[in-house]
């Protein structure tokens, strides 16, 4: 019977998969990738134990004002972040969209380059708040 390779756990935390496992796990490198830049941007800074930098303010900018000046400092925050935490992932862009099916909802498309040996692939990962 072949192994199944396992890529880190996946994020936001799950368990539920058939395999007897604590909590999900990726099953690709470039889900692992995903994970990691979604945990990145994700958790609030200051969030976790011994690496208070860790993280992105953006929770801010949602809560926050939404002028050009925020949006610009929220962006380098996040580029700077994604190349501190996940060095195989470069931070190409971000889109805050507001959702027309909800008043208050906007969804966050994040764009980065994902190295992979010698060749890159660009990805998306996009979440509804």
């Amino acid at each position: 019977m072949a192994k199944k390779q396992q890529y880190g756990i996946k994020y936001p935390f799950t368990a539920e998969n058939l395999d007897n496992v604590y909590m999900d796990t990726n099953d690709s490198y470039e889900n692992s990738i995903k994970s990691q830049v979604v945990h990145v941007v994700f958790t609030p800074k200051g969030q976790k134990l011994r690496d208070p930098d860790f993280g992105t303010r953006l929770i801010d900018y949602v809560f926050g004002p939404k002028d050009e000046a925020t949006f610009s400092a929220l962006k380098n925050e996040i580029s700077t972040q994604i190349g501190k935490y996940v060095p195989a992932a470069r931070f190409k862009d971000i889109q805050i969209i507001k959702d027309e099916a909800s008043d208050n909802g906007i969804i966050i498309a994040i764009t980065y380059t994902i190295r992979i040996g010698n060749k890159t692939e660009d990805a998306t990962v996009a979440i509804k708040l």
